[in-house]
């Protein structure tokens, strides 16, 4: 029987495994680590804490890494990614307690995050300077109960990066016109005779 540490990692290689292959069902894999998450912060202290200090600042990056690729993140829809952004920038400041940082234990886990990120954006964000990455890191900190400002941060990130790389961001807005679509086409149901009975199972359909 396998210890509870040694289960979490295993959930955690299949969710990234699932996360970095790109597949159709992704929606699931991040659904699945906002679960995940959510029950680990809920855990006591015993439990709670080693599982961050071992994982918790490798999980964040993974799932940067993804939600900051603008190839990927229409895959699964920038709602799903800011539901866990949420959840991991939450952690530090409501549910950490034990130091991320082992080589400097002093330092706070919130400047840990900062840095450690930070550095990563730097390595990998030539376009952008210092203070760009921190407002972008601090924007992460800010909107973490706040799920469409999270959605909004993440989108507006994501859009300096495809006009950089003179990428269209018209797919950046998929979630809001799909949303458009469907408002519209039940206001169209909702007055009768507008759409014939054939045209009605047609809607349904899709």
């Amino acid at each position: 029987m396998i210890g509870l540490d040694e289960y979490y990692k295993l959930i955690l290689i299949g969710i990234l495994y699932l996360v970095y292959e790109k597949s159709y069902k992704l929606y699931i894999c991040l659904d699945i680590l906002k679960e995940l998450l959510a029950r680990v912060a809920e855990q006591e202290d015993k439990v709670s804490q080693p599982f961050y200090q071992r994982y918790y600042t490798a999980l964040l990056k993974h799932v940067l890494a993804v939600a900051c690729d603008s190839s990927q993140v229409h895959v699964a829809g920038l709602t799903y990614y800011a539901e866990v952004l949420c959840a991991l920038f939450r952690a530090p400041e409501f549910s950490i307690k034990v130091p991320l940082n082992m080589e400097n234990p002093q330092q706070s886990n919130i400047d840990y995050i900062y840095e450690s990120i930070g550095s990563d954006f730097q390595n990998h964000f030539d376009n952008m300077n210092a203070d760009q990455i921190r407002i972008i890191i601090k924007g992460f900190f800010s909107f973490n109960t706040e799920i469409s400002s999270m959605r909004n941060h993440l989108r507006d990130f994501l859009i300096q990066i495809k006009e950089h790389n003179g990428e269209d961001t018209s797919d950046l807005y998929l979630e809001e016109r799909e949303a458009e679509i469907q408002q519209a086409q039940q206001r169209k149901r909702d007055v009768p005779g507008i759409l014939k009975p054939d045209e009605v199972e047609d809607e349904d359909m899709r």
